[in-house]
């Protein structure tokens, strides 16, 4: 009898055991499923197509073109960019989605389709929540429409009344030569940069250092290639113009970044040629404003 009773209790037990373990698996499954469901929502699907003309295009050109084309319109046009920007203008709405497209994209596919002279492309990617609400965080979104000039005005680094402020002369802008990560340095890029700027009204180039009031150093930053797979690669790019004055005091900084997908057999210096020569002109671009500003106040 007792020995019946000493069974049962140890079954008893066995099965309160049990019903503990199970119930812990139920609510680890729960948490789990509640962890990778909380990890997903910090990822978006965006999707975008273009079409370019081929004709005349050389294949890296094609490239640069269609992805940071695809990129741009499936970044700007998502529910979730547009209704965080919502009240931003055009301008700084395409500002603000190269800056995300940069750092902000992951799991690409893309699919490619030739034919009648024109090169399509189908263009699908996760934005990742986190690192966009960082990126808009960077700006004030709520006076960004309020004055463009003061916001740009913002950005470049206060400094010293200098002598050119005195006779309302114009300074001279001295143009350095493309300084790559290694410390060494190509003039190949040079005259690009002075063609940019050549037009600005109240911006001189000169080509002495020794009479110049502040000089520009473009910089390659990085360069780097990330197998995919047997056919595909990531090609990240950075570049940076940097502004000094005869102090070395940095004025204006100017960054720039964008990676593509490559086939593992292009012909990367000809892309890679390409590729900086695009993300400087853009670096220029960006600055023109500040430069007046800081040459001007």
């Amino acid at each position: 009898m007792n020995g019946l009773k000493l069974s049962d209790k140890l079954r008893n037990k066995n099965i309160k055991m049990l019903q503990s373990i199970l119930k812990l698996s139920v609510l680890y499954l729960s948490l789990l499923y509640s962890a990778t469901t909380k990890a997903d929502s910090f990822f978006l699907p965006i999707t975008s197509k273009v079409c370019i003309k081929e004709q005349n295009k050389s294949q890296e050109d094609i490239v640069l073109e269609i992805q940071d084309k695809a990129k741009f319109l499936a970044v700007k046009n998502s529910d979730y960019v547009k209704n965080k920007l919502k009240d931003v203008d055009d301008y700084y709405l395409s500002l603000i989605s190269y800056k995300i497209l940069d750092t902000a994209l992951q799991d690409v596919d893309m699919s490619k389709i030739s034919a009648n002279g024109r090169m399509c492309l189908d263009y699908k990617a996760n934005l990742d929540i986190k690192k966009t609400d960082e990126i808009i965080a960077t700006f004030n979104v709520k006076k960004l429409n309020n004055n463009k000039i003061k916001d740009i005005a913002k950005e470049v680094i206060s400094m010293p009344k200098s002598i050119y402020e005195a006779n309302d002369s114009i300074p001279l802008i001295y143009i350095d030569d493309l300084e790559f990560y290694n410390k060494k340095t190509t003039s190949k890029y040079t005259q690009n940069i002075v063609e940019q700027l050549s037009f600005e009204p109240r911006i001189l180039i000169t080509e002495n250092k020794e009479l110049t009031d502040f000089v520009l150093t473009p910089k390659l930053t990085k360069s780097s290639v990330d197998i995919i797979d047997e056919k595909n690669s990531r090609y990240s790019m950075s570049v940076t113009i940097e502004v000094t004055d005869l102090k070395g005091k940095k004025v204006i900084n100017e960054e720039k970044s964008r990676y593509i997908i490559i086939d593992n057999n292009q012909n990367m210096q000809t892309l890679a040629n390409k590729m900086i020569t695009k993300l400087l002109n853009e670096a220029i671009s960006s600055i023109k404003a500040k430069l007046n500003i800081l040459f001007h106040e």
